[in-house]
């Protein structure tokens, strides 16, 4: 392992994984952009051969951009999301199955892969009080911004009770939600019924979904707050 101390953080890699094709080091030295860290995750302790689906938003690790907030640097890595744990994993290449390593839960760090950029944020769901997380940025406007978060649960599984039955296996099952920020505020959980969201807005400017009940898209939902907007 080497480490190079940038002005307020460390950067962690090894050489041997990182070529100089996959980081760009004359930016590195100059731009506190990731530190890797390595983890053990609640992920390991699983038997994922005994599990169906996936904990992944795609399988394989994808060349991604990592920029910092108010930065003109950027760097390359492979990465690739963890919906289950909520990270960012870093690999080495496409064909690279498991990783111990992490994108750090920066605040000030973007990393776009996937056509998906994700941003660790502070937000609110209906249920839970605020707490920290990815978000996928969908929409930036002058005053809505609107996020999408791609979790994965565990489902447990089930032994049959008879002979006539099969056993369920457990099962990793995706859960979208949406959120919205107004201002510089807190994103906030919306339900996607039109009265719900006229509601959690504290608004009344919702005149041209009218006749509109829900909104049935992630599409249709970009264009309703884009339509506020104007």
């Amino acid at each position: 392992m080497h480490y190079i101390k940038t002005t307020s953080i460390f950067l962690l890699f090894t050489f041997s994984v990182y070529s100089q094709n996959n980081l760009n080091l004359n930016n590195l030295q100059t731009f506190e952009v990731v530190k890797i860290i390595a983890q053990k995750s609640n992920q390991n302790r699983l038997d994922l051969s005994k599990i169906t689906g996936s904990p992944y938003s795609m399988e394989t690790f994808t060349l991604a951009k990592v920029e910092r907030a108010n930065k003109k640097a950027s760097v390359n890595l492979f990465l690739r999301y963890n919906g289950y744990n909520d990270e960012i994993e870093i690999g080495e290449s496409t064909t690279q199955l498991t990783s111990e390593e992490a994108l750090l839960k920066d605040k000030n760090l973007r990393a776009t892969f996937n056509n998906n950029t994700y941003q660790f944020i502070t937000f609110s769901s209906k249920k839970d009080k605020p707490t920290d997380g990815y978000l996928i940025v969908l929409y930036t406007g002058k005053n809505y911004r609107l996020f999408r978060q791609d979790k994965t649960k565990l489902s447990e599984g089930r032994l049959a009770k008879t002979s006539l039955e099969k056993d369920i296996a457990p099962r990793f099952r995706k859960v979208k939600s949406f959120y919205v920020a107004q201002g510089n505020g807190m994103p906030i959980e919306i339900d996607l019924k039109i009265k719900s969201i006229r509601k959690q807005l504290r608004t009344k400017h919702l005149s041209k979904s009218k006749g509109m009940k829900k909104i049935k898209s992630e599409e249709k939902l970009i264009t309703f707050f884009e339509n506020l907007e104007q």
